[in-house]
């Protein structure tokens, strides 16, 4: 599945978080709220956090109440996202040592498009298979390296359009630096954005 070179990529949203602890999807938004998880070892992508498997393993051990992993799931998350890796491996893999990634709103900032118009035909061509297939689907949302997203919107650029897809230079910079601070960049907190 998803891969950068050498280090496996295992990544995990709030419900697989949740999942991580056999807890109900809402207890992650419970743990930030209380303090208790922040989103330092996280990657915030379309405004949503998402954590690698190492940082959810951690989390039991830093908790008050000792919480313990269900290292089954685990086991699975890291054969399904990093087939032929070790969750040794896969759970020294930190939010600092991740390449880009990107979502749909990040995909939209690339070439300038309307999110609210862009995104049905983004999600057609995904599944007419235009653009490439995310490298995750986590949370119910779609995520890809940057690199795999790039040659989506070269796929895309292949098919008859009224307009060209352009990428903007700069947002693609700013993506590769780790810079970038537009649209998707900052948690969605109630339909609305927040510090992330």
């Amino acid at each position: 599945m998803a891969g950068a070179g050498s280090i496996p990529i295992v990544l995990v949203g709030a419900q697989e978080f949740s999942t991580v602890y056999k807890a109900p999807a809402r207890n992650v938004a419970q743990w930030i709220q209380r303090g208790v998880l922040d989103y330092s070892e996280a990657v915030i992508v379309s405004g949503r956090a998402y954590w690698p498997i190492g940082a959810a393993v951690a989390f039991g051990e830093s908790t008050d109440r000792g919480k313990t992993p269900d290292m089954t799931y685990v086991e699975q998350l890291v054969a399904e996202q990093a087939p032929g890796r070790s969750v040794k491996a896969a759970l020294a893999v930190r939010a600092a040592d991740l390449p880009p990634i990107v979502g749909s709103q990040e995909i939209m900032a690339l070439t300038g498009e309307d999110p609210v118009k862009a995104f049905p035909p983004l999600t057609i061509a995904v599944k007419g298979g235009v653009f490439t297939e995310p490298d995750w689907q986590l949370s119910r949302s779609p995520l890809w390296l940057l690199p795999n997203a790039l040659a989506g919107l070269d796929r895309m650029r292949e098919r008859p359009r009224s307009r060209p897809l352009v990428v903007i230079p700069e947002v693609l910079k700013a993506l590769e630096s780790g810079t970038y601070d537009g649209p998707g960049s900052q948690i969605l907190s109630r339909g609305k954005q927040s510090e992330g």
